[in-house]
């Protein structure tokens, strides 16, 4: 990038209209769903559910969400990226409302199932739609920066949670995800389909590859003897990035509550502040990433400093300012790679399979290590203690995931997409 004017007017337009609107969509969609995490002491005080029972809400619910990624992936390289986004965030939306109205574990299990598994469909959906409407130049910044919708949106959330908490209890905090449905209308209708997806759907329709080609057999491209090998490794990577993630992010404001000994105002602030802060590690990562370092080397830099930010996080804090500080680093870092995983996966695969790649590699590895470790980890705080039980979940993880993509090639950034592809 030699000067501002140069990125500007690369990016400006079509490929910044895409940006914003992912960028805003996800950023709706992690706010919905972040609702729970901050949620789970009233739930657990009104039902008489334990940190095990929220467990398995948890993981079935990822269990669910995994299968249901991977399928959006592949209709989303079938119907295209701009329905499927409406529908994710809209229909997701809707569910997350209907949380205020649960009568029980069984309900607020098959609502929090359907709602997470659709609204993680537009985890594929945004990252391959930015991926293929930016500058090559500035892609990976751009797919990387996407991801800051994640803290944005449990940030957004601890503003209008901490007082309804407050005031009204954990039930009406879900309520404002109502209003995320005429905004995903709004939204999409400035937002144009990706002409790269729709150059490569008329080229399959000229040559009868087909529009009707059977879920099992788009998948079994990714295990082509040329893509057998990114598969793997990127699956590995998310997988047990996704299950550190899951055995931690939302169980926080329960730990800050029921070890820390906060209140639930006061855990729900430390998280929603410390994310806001944590913004700055995604931004950080999406600039090393495009001008610094390789995509390859920036997710396994920032696996490692993730790890040691969660080690002091657990074990170092004395007071609640130490305890904001470290989360805000924590999340930087650690929930950070989030960004620098994206950034790289979107990139090695072909246009044909993108969205089916991000569906099954990302997000369906993402969601499995989600449904495993939520489980393991709540069955480990009862016999260990939290901290011991959250230093497991995240650092040994960590390392294999890092391991993981060491081991991809290292290709230097701003290539053509089909350019690295082969």
């Amino acid at each position: 990038m030699t000067n501002s004017g140069s990125f500007w007017s690369q990016v400006r337009g079509y490929p910044l209209i895409v940006f914003v609107t992912c960028l805003l969509g996800w950023s709706l969609t992690s706010m919905d769903q972040s609702l729970f995490g901050y949620a789970i002491p009233g739930i657990q005080e009104e039902f008489g559910a334990s940190i095990s029972d929220v467990g398995w809400v948890l993981s079935l619910s990822f269990v669910f969400a995994a299968f249901a990624s991977a399928i959006i992936g592949t209709l989303t390289d079938r119907y295209g990226r701009r329905t499927m986004f409406l529908f994710c965030l809209a229909i997701s939306a809707l569910l997350v409302g209907l949380h205020a109205f649960v009568i029980g574990l069984v309900s607020l299990t098959i609502l929090r199932m359907f709602a997470f598994g659709i609204s993680n469909g537009l985890s594929p959906i945004t990252t391959s739609f930015i991926a293929e409407t930016a500058p090559s130049r500035y892609r990976g910044l751009m797919v990387a920066l996407v991801q800051c919708g994640y803290p944005i949106g449990w940030f957004v959330a601890s503003l209008f949670v901490v007082p309804l908490i407050a005031s009204f209890g954990w039930r009406y905090i879900f309520m404002p995800a109502l209003l995320v449905i005429p905004i995903a209308f709004l939204l999409v209708r400035y937002l144009p389909e990706s002409k790269r997806f729709a150059e490569e759907r008329a080229k399959r329709e000229a040559e009868a590859a087909t529009e009707k080609e059977p879920f099992l057999q788009r998948l079994s491209e990714l295990f082509a003897p040329d893509l057998i090998r990114r598969t793997t490794m990127i699956f590995i990577a998310f997988f047990f990035f996704g299950g550190a993630y899951a055995g931690t992010a939302f169980f926080f404001p329960a730990y800050f509550n029921q070890f820390r000994g906060y209140s639930m105002e006061t855990a729900t602030a430390i998280v929603g502040i410390s994310y806001g802060v944590g913004v700055l590690g995604y931004i950080a990562v999406a600039f090393v990433g495009e001008f610094v370092l390789t995509r390859r080397n920036t997710c396994v830099l920032w696996a490692l400093l993730g790890s040691v930010a969660t080690l002091g996080l657990l074990w170092l804090p004395e007071t609640q300012l130490e305890d904001m500080i470290w989360f805000g680093v924590m999340a930087a870092f650690f929930y950070g790679n989030a960004a620098a995983l994206s950034m790289l996966m979107v990139e090695v695969f072909p246009t044909r399979v993108r969205a089916t790649a991000a569906g099954f590699a990302g997000s369906f590895a993402l969601n499995m290590g989600h449904a495993t470790f939520p489980i393991l980890v709540t069955l480990a705080i009862e016999s260990i203690g939290w901290q011991w039980a959250f230093t497991l979940a995240v650092v040994p993880p960590m390392v294999i995931a890092a391991l993981a993509i060491f081991s991809l090639d290292n290709i230097r950034s701003g290539l053509e997409l089909e350019e690295i592809a082969q």
